[in-house]
């Protein structure tokens, strides 16, 4: 395995080993890039700051690139974790393409304002818009996939009282926990299973990005300026919050990207003076890494890869056709997985999954049709086929 931290400033794109300043690979395009998305496997996606243009890089390759035209300036990107499909918000409409086909797979517009964050969850079964009319919706892909009339938001949150800056969704699907902030200062923490708000935090500067750990115990709050707060989401403070927060890393110039390291040990920022600094994440000290160029860095992110080799032969690019800019129709190759349509979504553990079937297989005894038995099994698959998998094993050996 190898972390990799990928830099992005002006119209530069650099891939660097993590553990040094070594130069793994690069790219250069004359045009204002912005917003690094890493798409699965080894592709990353840089929208051009000007020009309705998306670029997607091989991360194996330097000059491996390839451009799409979008039929908008890109605000924000997002892809989904099986690495086929791309939400990309225009104005205030969120675009979703099929790349390896190029289809247009639905355009929804459930802001009034600018679409400012889009992320993916885990799981791929939802989508979460953040806008500069300062709500954030949470859609399910199943429906915005295989419907291609009006959806809905599944949630639509209020909260905010100023445009939304980002969103973070944790591990779990349906069972996550949602991070979302905004230049009024708050962060909100909601649960996506009951779409109730867990707890709000207030600081004393705007927030323009949040770093959680995989495990959801620690928060990071990088304002506009120079300060990064840390709050223990184990132990969150209690009354006058903002009073409560202590600055937990200072950097020296303003800071203008950030991320954390897939281990979660660091806190890399990215200053307006062409500054990359990496921190400790639990003592907020500096860390032997350091990087600088000559312009303001743009956008970080850290990727960690099985294993980096340069392949200088040139590869064919896996996703050659243009992005359509019409919806034709429901997708047909729709392999990415989904949530069946059940209202609430059911996530259940691998002991209740066997009582389901048990209790499926139970009202069935003595029926004459035997099809309804196949249609209970076959709903049950859709929630997922390993643990049918698991239940037919376990009924089996008992």
């Amino acid at each position: 395995m190898i972390e990799i931290t990928i830099l992005l400033n002006e119209d530069k794109l650099g891939m660097y080993a993590l553990q040094g300043t070594s130069k793994l690979s690069k790219f250069k395009v004359h045009e204002m890039l912005q917003k690094l998305t890493f798409l699965p496997p080894h592709f990353i996606i840089a929208t051009s700051q000007k020009k309705p243009l998306l670029y997607l890089w091989n991360m194996s390759q330097d000059s491996s690139v390839q451009k799409y035209v979008l039929p908008g300036l890109p605000l924000s990107v997002a892809a989904s974790p099986c690495g086929k499909y791309i939400a990309v918000g225009i104005d205030n409409t969120i675009r979703f393409w099929h790349l390896p086909s190029g289809q247009l797979v639905n355009s929804v517009s459930g802001h009034y304002q600018k679409v400012s964050s889009l992320v993916w969850s885990f799981d791929g079964s939802l989508i979460i818009s953040g806008g500069h009319d300062n709500n954030v919706n949470v859609w399910e892909v199943h429906k915005l996939f295989k419907d291609n009339s009006s959806v809905s938001p599944l949630y639509t949150f209020t909260n905010h009282s100023m445009p939304v800056t980002d969103i973070y969704c944790g591990l779990g699907g349906f069972k996550s926990r949602l991070f979302t902030s905004a230049l009024d200062n708050t962060c909100n923490i909601y649960e996506l299973c009951s779409g109730k708000i867990m707890l709000s935090l207030e600081f004393p500067a705007p927030i323009f990005k949040l770093l959680v750990n995989r495990c959801e115990s620690m928060l990071f709050a990088v304002t506009v300026s120079t300060e990064v707060y840390k709050v223990s989401l184990v132990s969150p403070p209690e009354d006058d919050v903002s009073k409560q927060m202590k600055v937990f890393i200072k950097c020296p110039n303003k800071i203008t990207s950030c991320c954390l390291t897939d281990e979660d040990s660091a806190i890399i920022l990215g200053s307006s003076q062409g500054d990359l600094i990496k921190y400790s994440s639990s003592t907020g000290q500096v860390l032997p890494f350091s990087f600088k160029s000559r312009s303001p860095v743009d956008d970080v992110m850290c990727v960690t890869l099985p294993s980096y080799k340069r392949n200088d032969k040139p590869v064919p690019f896996p996703f050659q056709q243009p992005l359509q800019r019409i919806v034709t129709g429901v997708l047909e190759d729709c392999s990415i997985h989904l949530q069946p349509r059940y209202q609430p979504i059911q996530f259940v553990s691998d002991l209740e999954f066997l009582d389901l079937v048990k209790e499926a297989v139970a009202e069935e005894k003595g029926a004459d049709n035997v099809s309804e038995l196949k249609d209970k099994i076959g709903e049950l698959s859709a929630l997922s086929e390993q643990l049918v998998k698991f239940a037919s094993d376990q009924l089996i050996g008992s």
